[in-house]
């Protein structure tokens, strides 16, 4: 069980409250939140929280646990702060066995500042961390380390469109029972319009993650692609995030405002939008403004190719857009 500070940890960070409302969720975020929150919280965003007790003793575990979150929070900020999340670890990667989980987390943070050229290197480096824990027998701790490798190395393959790796990744090893690592597989399955293998992933993960956050909303992710009664379970859980004091992130304003989106509710989903363009940590959030590109707001899809030029609609519409110019050319004008 979680101590009490790392429950609250875990929470921010899978709510996308990375850094208070000062920055954007960038593409390592994993969208989760969780029911149940409470309003009474120190601090308002996962690295305050991380880093409100002294986190220098990495060789204790819920130290290490905490600079670990604080770390990936600061990779999940638009434009992702590498050199932060780094820096939390120094005490982990100076020591004589770095920690796998630390050194993931740098591997990734590289990955992310690399050019396109210099990315397949950092991938090797979390290939090889992964190779690490083949055939291993682990023990709590060391499943703890496994698993955020796994989710560090499975975020990367994604982003990177290595699918079978990611899979492979997220479903081997201790990621079979890994709700961070399962809700990244179910996440990937629903952008592939794979829902019946995502149907399948959830049901096997509800048998053993009991009534968890990211139950919750892997739930609520194939709501939203089913429609109908699963997706008004959708709206109402996106609904009670919103009402948290801390529940209004850039992830939490975009899925309400997909699902009201979806119910028909555009006006109501256009204000939700506004709200998260409203704040500092909004106004470039590809969340956001895919959302936004989709309800026809102005400048949301030229912001989007800016600040995500790889995101999977930028993608489609391109695509459309050089299959219109490729059978328009067929045609010739004619007085």
């Amino acid at each position: 069980m979680d101590s009490d500070a790392l429950f609250h940890v875990k929470q921010l960070f899978w709510q996308g409250s990375y850094k208070g409302k000062t920055h954007n969720a960038g593409p390592a975020a994993v969208a989760e939140v969780e029911l149940g929150l409470t309003c009474d919280l120190g601090c308002t965003d996962c690295i305050a929280e991380s880093t409100s007790v002294d986190i220098s003793d990495q060789s204790d575990p819920e130290s290490l646990s905490r600079a670990l979150y604080a770390a990936r929070s600061h990779l999940a900020l638009q434009p992702p702060a590498t050199s932060a999340a780094v820096s939390l670890l120094n005490t982990a990667l100076s020591s004589n066995e770095p920690p796998a989980s630390a050194r993931a987390i740098q591997s990734f943070a590289g990955y992310l500042d690399a050019s396109e050229d210099d990315k397949e290197s950092k991938l090797d480096e979390l290939r090889d961390l992964v190779l690490e824990y083949e055939g291993e027998e682990v023990d709590e701790e060391t499943r703890e380390e496994e698993r955020i490798v796994r989710c560090m190395a499975g975020t990367a393959f994604i982003l990177q469109i290595e699918v079978e790796e990611a899979v492979t990744t997220l479903t081997e090893g201790c990621g079979k029972t890994d709700l961070e690592c399962t809700a990244l597989l179910v996440q990937l399955l629903l952008s592939l319009d794979r829902r019946d293998l995502a149907q399948t992933t959830y049901q096997s993960a509800k048998q053993w993650g009991d009534d968890s956050l990211l139950i919750q909303i892997m739930e609520a992710w194939i709501g939203m692609k089913t429609g109908g009664r699963l997706l008004n379970q959708s709206y109402y859980l996106y609904e009670e995030l919103y009402q948290l004091p801390s529940g209004r992130t850039p992830a939490v304003l975009a899925s309400h405002a997909a699902a009201h989106f979806l119910l028909g509710h555009v006006e109501e989903a256009k204000a939700d939008i506004l709200e998260a363009q409203g704040t500092q940590s909004g106004k470039s959030d590809p969340a956001v403004l895919s959302v936004g590109t989709s309800l026809s707001m102005p400048h949301a899809y030229d912001q989007l190719t800016v600040v995500a030029p790889r995101h999977p609609l930028v993608a489609d519409v391109q695509s459309k857009s050089a299959a219109f110019d490729e059978a328009a050319a067929k045609f010739s004008v004619t007085a």
